[in-house]
């Protein structure tokens, strides 16, 4: 993908860069509905993920109580420095920093310690980086209200896939621990600058109040990784080597699951995710219990 040009508003020129995977929105119309989803209102705090050359910022500004923009491009905070001036725009914050660095929690709790509410979440996921920042705002799920975030179709379709499809797996179960995803519409190549190679998508989330949290959903996260890392094998053997972690040999692991009525002789691709959900807490807790 070659690099490309791309005129602001004030005509000043910025080259989109390979090495952060930028592709800059250009349509007006396609910002306009990404604002309308997120619903912010001006009692709650935005956080916008890679801000470019300002273009969604622009109609982010007037909706909410304070935007904060992350961007890494150097040239791109220079020019966000100069379209929205500190006395005009007071605000926005501008942060320039690497966004997997970003410390997300303590601006979410100062968000929700001065406005009662959780931090709302907008952007164009840098190709490049977009699986880790999503498992990054999984993380975080307990201090975010709602996420609406431009992603390759591709990842997109794995976070609202359904069991026994190519696109189910550790994404689709890790994102349904901690909230609900809708893909809301497709975006073309022509509608970014440069334009992508592949269509790209907007999806909401909506993060849940009871979602899972802290060691409980880093456990929940390995045990996904030994139930997929081997899609074509049943869990009986997929799981061995967790079970023998948790419950000290496997055969205990397939005792205390039979004894529940959990079978093994599925694939963890044929199984929803609160079935699988069903499997950790079964073996973590060493008893039967319900989930949502």
């Amino acid at each position: 993908m070659s690099d490309c040009t791309r005129r602001s508003t004030e005509g000043r020129s910025i080259r989109a860069r390979k090495r952060w995977g930028q592709h800059f929105l250009t349509s007006v119309s396609a910002a306009r509905r990404i604002v309308e989803l997120l619903g912010a209102t001006a009692e709650e705090v935005v956080l916008e993920i890679g801000a470019g050359t300002g273009f969604l910022t622009q109609f982010l500004l007037p909706c909410c109580r304070e935007l904060v923009a992350v961007e890494i491009d150097p040239r791109c905070i220079e020019h966000l420095r100069e379209r929205f001036p500190a006395e005009q725009f007071p605000r926005l914050r501008l942060v320039h920093q690497d966004v997997l660095e970003f410390d997300l929690e303590s601006l979410a709790r100062e968000a929700l310690e001065r406005t009662g509410r959780k931090l709302l979440v907008v952007g164009n996921l840098p190709y490049n980086i977009s699986s880790p920042l999503l498992f990054r705002l999984f993380a975080h799920a307990r201090w975010l209200g709602r996420a609406v975030i431009m992603l390759q179709r591709e990842v997109a379709l794995r976070l609202v896939a359904s069991p026994g499809t190519p696109e189910y797996g550790i994404p689709t179960v890790a994102c349904w621990a901690v909230a609900r995803a809708r893909m809301r519409f497709q975006l073309p190549p022509r509608m970014f600058s440069p334009p992508p190679a592949v269509v790209s998508a907007v999806v909401s989330l909506e993060f849940l109040e009871d979602g899972w949290t802290g060691v409980e959903y880093e456990g929940f996260l390995a045990f996904l990784h030994a139930a997929f890392g081997q899609r074509r094998k049943q869990l009986r053997n997929a799981l061995r080597h967790w079970l023998e972690q948790q419950c000290g040999s496997w055969q205990h692991g397939e005792e205390l699951l039979a004894h529940a009525g959990i079978p093994l002789d599925r694939r963890a691709e044929q199984l929803a995710p609160h079935e699988l959900a069903r499997i950790y807490r079964t073996v973590t807790e060493g008893k039967l219990v319900g989930t949502r």
